[in-house]
């Protein structure tokens, strides 16, 4: 196979200062290691494991010299997966996908301590329709109608492209799940093919003690319409028929999952409740009971002349909380919101800063939040933290009993040369930041909460 850019695929298959009144933060350092992948590698999902961190990504045939990937390329880009031990050492890592092209999608733990990753690839035999979809067409969620609809642009960094939509000579139209023992040995693996006429885009998995659910966005490769999809396995990898969101633009970003309900969110440009967009495009989210598929809440948020999205969701104590982006388009802000039970807002905030943006929840209804700032951004979030270039920023949010949020906290990932954010995770313990400056070098940045161990740079 010829060697693809990750920005390549996403281009081709085509799925891919205002700072609220907190008190002054103080910025934190930590202990950091640096892992040599290859040069178009990225790493998209970190979570705490009971050994440490599971982390992932996407790795390409250039990543034959990387100091992480003792195996070969299985053929095209493949997923990657690697065991961290608490002091960021590899414990063990593996290549996951099939001989075509393979990006990941996301990574999630059951109770056990198994690991379950989702993807999409290409398949190697070609298949006129749906395999899951041979029995009569699942139901959808979204408007009866549409009027006026333009496509959305997404793709598998949650990052918007201005690019046009481009169907792929041999589309990602296959869904791939692979089940992975605690010690990386193999568990399980299961595909969903949708058919030759779809691109097929998983942007999360989660998990309960019944099974897997997975969210993502669906590309209609002759018409250019995506709709957001969900579907529930169990850990027998049968799944059920995916259950479609929207009309003909409708993407789905980020899921979260709790106590029997799924929240499910991205962008749409769709009519919702018979309302058409407010913006360009607005961020959507919507709340459903797992036990009875109802869909409890609808929540539409946009401005006039903005493009808006959710790239990133918690539930916590009952709560829907996310975090997304504004495109003014001179100036993108970052917005948490936070919706109560009863669909109010309860909480906001917003600051200048650029994506990736990613929650990490943290103990008594505390949240993590990552993403890039100047440092002109960065003054007008802490007047006292002091920025070189582009960086990741980490607030620490604590929370109260009426739910509003209160900047507690401020790290920086301050390294040489400008940094993007690829992925934040954290355990009742510490935080994990995964960045990079280009060059194949991952930078991994871990902010203990006791602040021991932390080293200056």
């Amino acid at each position: 196979m010829k060697r693809t850019s990750l920005s390549r695929i996403a281009l081709v298959v085509a799925l891919f200062s205002l700072a609220p009144s907190f008190g002054s933060a103080e910025a934190a350092t930590a202990p950091s290691k640096t892992i040599t992948v290859g040069v178009d590698d990225d790493a998209s999902f970190v979570v705490a494991s009971r050994n440490g961190w599971i982390m992932g990504g996407t790795t390409f045939e250039s990543s034959e010299s990387s100091t992480v990937f003792a195996e070969k390329p299985m053929g095209g880009s493949d997923i990657w997966i690697t065991q961290l031990d608490t002091s960021l050492n590899s414990l063990w890592s593996h290549r996951v996908g099939t001989s075509k092209d393979d990006i990941a999608g996301g990574v999630t733990l059951d109770v056990n301590g198994n690991i379950w990753i989702v993807g999409t690839s290409q398949t190697e035999t070609s298949t006129a329709s749906p395999v899951v979809m041979t029995t009569s067409p699942p139901p959808s969620l979204g408007p009866a109608t549409t009027q006026g609809i333009a496509p959305v642009t997404v793709n598998p960094d949650g990052v918007s492209l201005n690019s046009p939509l481009v169907a792929a000579p041999s589309p990602l139209n296959q869904l791939t799940i692979q089940g992975l023992h605690s010690d990386g040995s193999a568990l399980l693996k299961s595909s969903i093919n949708f058919g030759e006429k779809y691109s097929i885009l998983p942007t999360g998995i989660v998990s309960d003690s019944s099974g897997l659910w997975i969210a993502g966005t669906i590309l209609t490769l002759e018409s250019k319409a995506s709709r957001g999809f969900y579907l529930n396995c169990d850990f027998a990898l049968q799944c059920k028929a995916p259950i479609f969101l929207g009309k003909s633009s409708t993407s789905i970003r980020t899921l979260a999952l709790n106590s029997g309900v799924l929240l499910l969110a991205g962008s749409t440009n769709d009519p919702w409740k018979g309302k058409p967009a407010i913006g360009k495009v607005d961020a959507l989210a919507l709340v459903i009971n797992v036990k009875s598929g109802a869909l409890t809440q609808t929540q539409r948020s946009g401005n006039a002349g903005t493009r808006r999205s959710w790239e990133s969701s918690s539930i916590v104590n009952g709560e829907a909380v996310l975090a997304g982006t504004v495109d003014y388009g001179k100036k993108m802000e970052i917005v948490t919101t936070t919706f109560t039970k009863a669909g109010a807002v309860s909480s906001t905030g917003r600051w200048l800063g650029a994506p990736r943006v990613a929650f990490a929840p943290r103990g008594s209804g505390a949240l993590a939040l990552a993403f890039s700032v100047s440092p002109t951004e960065l003054k007008a979030i802490s007047p006292t933290a002091k920025g070189v270039g582009s960086e990741v920023v980490i607030l620490s949010l604590s929370a109260s009993k009426t739910g509003k949020r209160a900047l507690k906290t401020l790290y920086l990932t301050s390294r040489s040369g400008d940094q993007e954010l690829f992925a934040l995770g954290g355990d009742q313990g510490a935080l994990l930041a995964i960045s990079s400056s280009g060059g194949g070098q991952l930078l991994l940045d871990r902010y203990p909460d006791s602040g021991s161990g932390a080293v200056k740079r």
